[in-house]
């Protein structure tokens, strides 16, 4: 852009040097008809019409051309700027060759090479700054991210922030507090959870303890069965809560069959009667990855759900490596009209299952029913 600029206005510069002087002379002097004559100055030639002009010169100018000023090329001969005054056979040209006064070819290659050296240099200043900037900006931020994925602290002043942005240390100082508010949320989360479990236990273990020298003294009965399911479900949904509030153990694990057994066992009261079949099929030596108690709430609540939902027909259970699935033949999930849903049983499902990593689908079955599938 430089060069064309400088070019251009070189071009200008001529042009109304010898539009000028074309002026003057046209005004003052008047010469014969095929004449020529040498302008002193600027080594200007003054020609009244073209009979004295270099025949490869009257060959460039146009008849056509008006009063005005023009840039003839003469290759190897120059390069010209003309201006013409007068009309018909009375035109005049003043000449002027600028080939001496402007840049060569290679001065200005040289001018370009010296720009684009220039450029390159104040590019490599840019870039380097630029890299000091964004590692001042992306260090802070690495740390940032290494901490939160190993659970570590947010605290500015752990994580030694002071070389970087301002702004990063207010980022971060918001993201710490932000942090500690969760974690202040969860441990008094967790601490209730804890609380009310405690307290819960030891009415239950009384309530369950009567129910067994009940069962002992010859107690029978519906109302009997549907009490004892009724705290063996509180005692499961009571274990479940607490352990919402522990961090989960990787080694243990229990057998999925016993489990489904035990389930069928506490909430087979709920039947209706003979008008409902429950089915078990697959592998006995399945372990699910999850303490005991955890996976009989899991199972256990998908299991009553079932059967409460199931008018006739039948639930299957299926246990495969990895997988367990619950079908049944009742209304279908989403269908129920009843404003309790499935309850609050299968909300501590879906908590338990994702604090220990367990992916558990509920859908509609095409064919009527409810498909629920517990895998690992």
């Amino acid at each position: 852009m430089a060069v064309m600029f400088q070019f251009s206005l070189e071009d200008e510069i001529f042009g109304n040097q010898v539009g000028m002087k074309a002026d003057q002379l046209s005004s003052s002097v008047q010469y014969e008809k095929g004449t020529k004559r040498t302008v002193s100055g600027l080594e200007m030639e003054y020609f009244h019409g073209t009979e004295a002009m270099p025949k490869w010169l009257a060959g460039q100018i146009k008849s056509d051309w008006v009063v005005g000023e023009y840039e003839v090329f003469g290759g190897q001969h120059g390069h010209y700027h003309l201006a013409v005054r007068g009309e018909g056979e009375a035109k005049q040209y003043l000449i002027f060759n600028a080939r001496a006064y402007v840049r060569s070819t290679e001065q200005v290659w040289g001018f370009v090479i010296l720009i684009a050296l220039l450029g390159g240099l104040m590019l490599l200043v840019t870039i380097f700054f630029v890299r000091r900037m964004t590692k001042k900006l992306s260090i802070p931020i690495e740390k940032m991210a290494a901490a939160v994925t190993s659970h570590s602290p947010l605290e500015p002043a752990t994580l030694d922030l002071s070389d970087g942005p301002a702004e990063i240390e207010v980022l971060a100082k918001a993201i710490a507090d932000k942090d500690g508010h969760i974690q202040n949320l969860m441990q008094r989360e967790r601490q209730f959870n804890r609380d009310v479990s405690h307290e819960l236990r030891t009415p239950l273990a009384v309530a369950v303890g009567a129910v067994e020298i009940m069962e002992k003294e010859g107690q029978k009965g519906a109302a009997f069965k549907r009490l004892a399911s009724s705290l063996v479900n509180m005692r499961l949904m009571t274990e479940g809560i607490l352990w919402l509030g522990r961090e989960p153990n990787d080694r243990a694990k229990c057998n999925v069959s016993e489990v489904c057994s035990y389930a069928i066992g506490v909430n087979e009261h709920l039947l209706r009667g003979a008008r409902v079949t429950i089915n078990v099929s697959g592998k006995e030596d399945v372990d699910m990855p999850v303490p005991e108690a955890v996976a009989q709430v899991i199972i256990g609540n998908l299991v009553r759900n079932a059967i409460g939902y199931t008018n006739e027909g039948t639930i299957s259970l299926s246990i495969s490596e990895g997988t367990v699935s619950i079908d049944d033949t009742g209304i279908g999930f989403g269908e129920s009209t009843s404003d309790d849903g499935f309850g609050i049983g299968l909300s501590l499902v879906e908590r338990l299952s994702s604090h220990f990593g367990i992916q558990v689908s509920i859908d509609a079955r095409p064919e009527g029913g409810t498909s629920a599938v517990v895998s690992w």
